[in-house]
């Protein structure tokens, strides 16, 4: 009886040992994962008040307002990498917003440095790049809007 009695004990302990030793792990792995999740959270902030003098961001509202909340009406055209947008700022100036796809695997610092580099590469022939705004998974490019044929005419 007394060794069934401490071999039950043994038993025990073990049990809660094991519990409590599981629950531990679960916990510490939790908190990994929401600390991972309030860093990007916070680079993504960061990001979209790091201003590059060359390159203003835009407020999404600020672009939402301009393509009446991305109204089907305001489309231009669709590719592979998302929807092009007309909008109109509040000073009147035309601008077409490029929206990137979501399910893109590019990361935010990708996304930067592809805008540094359209930036620097502007050419009098080339519709320009005025801005971009990052907005928790969104990301847009602001061009200037240029109408039909006016490329054209600006080459010849």
């Amino acid at each position: 009886e007394n060794k069934s009695h401490k071999s039950n004990v043994r038993k025990k302990k073990t049990i809660i040992i094991i519990c409590a030793l599981s629950s531990s792990v679960l916990i510490i792995c939790l908190a990994f994962i929401v600390f991972r999740w309030k860093i990007r959270r916070k680079d993504v902030t960061s990001d979209q008040q790091e201003e590059d003098p060359q390159l203003p961001l835009f407020d999404m509202s600020t672009i939402s307002s301009a393509t009446n909340n991305f109204s089907t009406d305001s489309i231009l055209g669709k590719g592979g990498f998302g929807s092009v947008y007309k909008g109109v700022l509040k000073d009147g100036k035309e601008i077409a917003v490029k929206r990137l796809l979501q399910n893109s695997s590019q990361g935010i610092q990708e996304f930067k440095n592809e805008v540094m580099h359209i930036a620097k590469l502007q050419h009098r022939n080339l519709v320009k790049l005025l801005g971009c705004c990052v907005y928790a998974e969104e990301r847009l490019l602001v061009y200037e809007f240029m109408p039909n044929k006016s490329l054209d005419y600006f080459i010849f």
